[in-house]
């Protein structure tokens, strides 16, 4: 039920994926559906922990900061591997078996690299919530693609900087993001080590 509903999200987008057009696909009855799922929220929560399902965490670097910016770079992959992937799981992210295994992936890489306990719960989600935001970004860019030039007059900062602020280069935007996040993380993780010497 799953890999159909999967299935249709990749031929047809998340705004397709509906408990009927799952039983359509699958060829039963819609409370045939309805009873696994329950309701369509669930479905795509169930949707969003196969995608992670597809996502290996084997062989992550040792060093813990390296090990955060390697299994989001993975994540990230494996959502653009999917059509809407990063739209799917946004607001959809239940506890479910392979998402509390990437949870505790990225908050104990974080402890073990010396990030306080409170600081590592609050990057995890910052880092989880910036990765879904550009990924969701880059997966609608088509939006941006036939962007014009915004009037000198009004906006000459933007205009002068037209050709960054609508780069389709969304890898550098990522790195970006990721650096600044753990920068904060790691003198996070200075402090402690000062304040326990």
């Amino acid at each position: 039920m799953i890999n159909a509903a999967l299935e249709l999200l990749n031929e047809d987008g998340l705004d397709a994926v509906t408990i009927r057009e799952v039983a359509r696909r699958m060829r039963v009855n819609v409370n045939t559906v309805s009873f696994q799922v329950g309701t369509k929220a669930h479905l795509l929560g169930l949707m969003s922990d196969a995608v992670l399902a597809n996502l290996s965490l084997d062989g992550l670097p040792t060093d813990g900061f390296q090990r955060v910016e390697e299994a989001l770079r993975r994540y990230r992959s494996t959502l653009l591997m999917y059509r809407d992937g990063a739209r799917l799981t946004a607001g959809n992210t239940p506890f479910e078996e392979h998402t509390r295994q990437f949870a505790e992936k990225l908050v104990a890489a974080l402890v073990m690299a010396g990030v306080p306990d409170t600081e590592s719960v609050r990057g995890m989600w910052a880092l989880f919530y910036f990765l879904l935001g550009i990924t969701q970004e880059q997966q609608a860019a088509q939006a941006h693609a036939s962007e014009e030039p915004l009037p000198a007059s009004t906006f000459p900062t933007l205009h002068r900087l037209h050709s960054e602020v609508f780069s389709a280069d969304f890898d550098a935007r990522y790195e970006f993001g990721v650096v600044a996040i753990l920068a904060h993380l790691r003198r996070a993780s200075s402090g402690r080590r000062g304040a326990l010497r």
